[in-house]
């Protein structure tokens, strides 16, 4: 140690003309910083807003009308499909929401048991209903 530290190492501490800072304030100063203030809460929000629902059961009539109407699809065919979209699980009972999106129909792979489509591959026990542009299947709940 240099002559120089030695004169400095039992000095006391110079006094600041600054006020003491509280310390829930300091406090404050080591908190993770937010670039997008706000967004996180509108996140949270969203995500109360949602309302989650049991997956519905289909009757053994409606899933055979569902089955023909995606085998009278033809590659290319403009579909909207409401889907089931699982989010959790909750009390052994899976919840999530119904979405209807509109995309190209490519083809139904039933060994995954998938129904492929331009932009996605959705589940076929997740589908409720399938509409396609040019195609008339009557009404699907007779």
């Amino acid at each position: 140690m240099t002559a120089i530290h030695r004169s400095i190492l039992y000095h006391d501490r110079p006094v600041s003309s600054h006020p003491k800072m509280q310390l829930g304030n300091r406090a404050k100063l080591f908190t993770p910083f937010s670039a997008l203030r706000g967004f996180d809460i509108a996140i949270l929000t969203r995500e109360q807003d949602r309302t989650l629902v049991p997956r519905a059961c289909l009757s053994r009539d409606r899933e055979e009308q569902l089955d023909r109407m995606l085998c009278s699809l033809r590659p290319g065919d403009k579909v909207t499909v409401t889907r089931f979209l699982p989010i959790k699980w909750l009390d052994g009972q899976e919840m999530g929401e119904y979405t209807v999106g509109t995309d190209i129909f490519r083809h139904i792979d039933r060994v995954a048991r998938l129904l492929i489509l331009e932009n996605s591959a959705i589940p076929l026990e997740n589908i409720r209903e399938v509409q396609a542009t040019g195609v008339d299947w009557g009404d699907p709940y007779e």
